[in-house]
């Protein structure tokens, strides 16, 4: 039986990071060939759909935040918004394995985890997504989503913009913002077309509309970096206390097989930019995260 409050996890954070990161932190090992195939550890082991992990209850949390950000959008009622926002960060936060609880049936035991959020996990950890969720990505364009998080716009008008102009891809909200179509929108006037227009021309690294809590930064990283035996890097290797810059460094052969399969990974809603041996991706939440691709000799350098 779970008993007490499991939020004490939050204060061991930076000790847990550092641990981890000191254990992980062995780049030869970590050069491949190729993607290893999903559901597949590096060496070959197979892995349950869902990790009994740390980072397995950060892919958990990652779902259920979705969930809610897209139930929210689709005008679901606030007090079960929140539930699972609230369950999200309990999972997070839990040092156990969430999905071996749930499979013992004993989810229930975590604060705030009723009949219903147990239910959607078991259909997680089972079947490795939601069917809820997926019809509402299908729905709501959660690319644009993203988009209009990373932008500063919302999560609402971003929804907007696409339903407005016929649009749901990252490519197709740039070129209607070079064609001047933005002002079709109700709401969006002159002014705010060109911010929107500056914001997609802009060269710089995009950032977080704004920064994320180490255990957050580090949480969502480390989700990113396990399926292709990548190693965090960015602001929470640095420890920043509000973290910026999210990026995780793999070693392999040839980039393009991990290049593809990170812009088909669940957390990944619209990529921003890709070249020979990286990728910016962006969550759902606004989040950009960046994959680097690198040889071994140059694994190390990257990570600074």
């Amino acid at each position: 039986m779970i008993t007490g409050p499991i939020s004490w996890a939050a204060a061991k954070t930076s000790a847990s990071i550092a641990s981890a990161s000191s254990a992980r932190r062995s780049p030869g090992s970590r050069c491949f060939a190729s993607s290893p195939r999903n559901g597949m550890t590096i060496d070959g082991t197979v892995k349950d759909t869902i990790e009994v992990s740390a980072s397995g209850n950060a892919a958990l949390a990652d779902r259920l935040e979705s969930f809610a950000a897209l139930l929210e959008l689709a005008d679901a009622q606030y007090h079960a918004v929140r539930a699972y926002r609230r369950a999200a960060e309990v999972i997070r936060s839990t040092p156990a394995p969430v999905a071996e609880l749930v499979r013992a049936g004993r989810a229930q035991e975590l604060r705030g985890i009723g009949p219903g959020i147990e239910g959607r996990l078991r259909e997680l950890v089972e079947t490795g997504d939601i069917q809820e969720l997926a019809d509402l990505e299908r729905e709501l364009a959660p690319e644009l989503i993203g988009l209009g998080r990373l932008l500063g716009i919302g999560a609402k008008r971003g929804v907007e913009v696409g339903r407005a102009l016929g649009i749901s891809t990252l490519d197709e909200f740039r070129e209607a913002a070079e064609e001047g179509r933005l002002q079709n929108v109700p709401g969006i006037g002159p002014q705010t077309e060109r911010k929107l227009v500056d914001a997609l021309r802009a060269a710089e690294r995009p950032r977080p509309p704004a920064g994320l809590l180490l255990n957050r930064a580090w949480a969502l990283s480390q989700t990113i970096a396990d399926p292709f035996g990548a190693e965090v890097a960015g602001d929470p290797l640095r420890f920043k206390d509000s973290s910026e810059r999210l990026a995780v460094v793999a070693c392999a052969d040839g980039p393009k097989p991990l290049l593809d399969e990170f812009e088909r990974l669940a957390q990944i809603v619209t990529v921003l930019e890709r070249s020979d041996d990286r990728s910016i991706g962006v969550t759902v939440e606004g989040i950009p995260v960046e994959l680097v691709v690198v040889p071994r000799e140059r694994f190390g350098t990257e990570l600074l």
